[in-house]
């Protein structure tokens, strides 16, 4: 009769617990992610031509990633800093592979089969770093906040971490997504509490060794950074992208001239139009109002973010988090940027928008990790 009753009573709690963890699921966050992908599986549509397979395939892979994100965002995103050794082996093996055996493409040799899918390790491993860095710069947080020398050694570890899948990714060619992992190493720094001196001591000493840098880069990337400053100089060869991107967004004028209707986009003049130059195919069907709108999606989507990491309930959930908002913040940045001219082109596609199934994967599973950080914000064994 007693087991009865305790039973009678855990079972209420439980499910009490259940629904409570679950009411702290970001609504807003998941409406604003909604509506960008409507958005984005829209202009794939557009870009394809007004045809049915990339729009077909991103649409598997958009629900295959939102049941990731659901799954995600129901574990207790402690779990992934609990794995972040075999994450870290696990990335670097899958970049050793595919630099083994690995698929090429334009050059480049970045992807694995994996069944009938093609897998692209480099966009996982951005969500893997911010795992690793998460755990690296939690475990050492006493330290870098109560130390000064203590923040320099913090720093130079996460240095460490991004290294070597770095170094692997350059190889792949990737300079987008090494850019990312610095990206992230810095923004995580600095959330971190490590000392502003050396972060911007740092960024400084890498100023000045650029050239030096750029005279290592594959040639194509050297060309795209000298195109750059003067796309106009090889209209038909590096300066191509830039140009033709430029003018399908000033093309769109303000209100653009509608689905389906953009001529660069449908005549197929804009490179890469369903992945690193799709921003270009919208702006030219929607213009700068369409421009607009997609842009403040994007920042409610980082402010609710934003929002997870203040409500976090501990450092490896506010550093997941932000982790999470700058990978977002800085690939949309770059994209938008390249789109419109002011950045060199390097390979970094729109999230959420961009077509590629690894993408889509990385940033929907990215956004469950955050809503995880909020459904479990408190500690509901108290």
């Amino acid at each position: 009769m007693q087991a009865v009753r305790a039973a009678h009573l855990t079972a209420p709690a439980t499910e009490t617990a259940g629904a409570f963890a679950w009411r702290d699921y970001d609504v807003m966050l998941t409406g604003f992610l909604t509506m960008v992908l409507i958005l984005g599986l829209t202009a794939i549509f557009s870009a394809g031509g007004g045809t049915s397979a990339a729009f077909i395939h991103q649409s598997i892979y958009l629900g295959a990633g939102l049941l990731a994100m659901h799954y995600f965002a129901s574990t207790d995103y402690h779990v992934l800093g609990r794995f972040w050794g075999l994450a870290y082996v696990a990335m670097l093996m899958l970049l050793i592979l595919v630099r083994v055996a690995g698929h090429t493409a334009l050059g480049a040799q970045r992807w694995i089969y994996v069944g009938f899918f093609e897998l692209q390790p480099s966009e996982i491993s951005k969500l893997l770093v911010i795992a690793i860095l998460a755990r690296l710069f939690r475990m050492r947080e006493a330290r870098t906040r109560a130390d000064v020398s203590e923040g320099l050694i913090t720093f130079l570890m996460g240095i460490a971490v991004i290294t070597p899948p770095t170094a692997l990714i350059l190889l792949q060619p990737d300079l987008g997504t090494a850019i990312v992992f610095v990206a992230l190493l810095y923004g995580m720094a600095f959330m971190a509490g490590v000392p502003k001196r050396y972060l911007i001591g740092s960024v400084l000493l890498f100023a000045a060794a650029l050239p030096t840098i750029a005279g290592h880069l594959h040639g194509y990337q050297q060309r795209r950074f000298y195109t750059f400053f003067n796309p106009a100089a090889d209209p038909l060869g590096a300066g191509y992208n830039i140009l033709q991107a430029k003018i399908a967004v000033g093309s769109g004028g303000i209100a653009g001239r509608g689905f389906l209707s953009g001529t660069q986009g449908q005549l197929g003049f804009v490179p890469a139009r369903i992945t690193d130059f799709i921003f270009a195919v919208f702006s030219e069907e929607w213009g700068f109002v369409g421009d607009l709108v997609l842009l403040a999606l994007f920042l409610l989507m980082l402010l609710r973010v934003m929002r997870a990491v203040q409500l976090a309930r501990d450092q490896l959930g506010r550093l997941l988090a932000f982790g999470i908002g700058t990978m977002i913040f800085f690939q949309v940045l770059v994209n938008v940027g390249m789109n419109i001219g002011v950045m060199p082109v390097v390979g970094i596609p729109l999230p959420f928008f961009s077509y590629g199934g690894s993408s889509m994967l990385t940033n929907l599973v990215s956004i469950g990790v955050v809503q995880s950080v909020l459904t479990h914000r408190r500690d509901l064994r108290l």
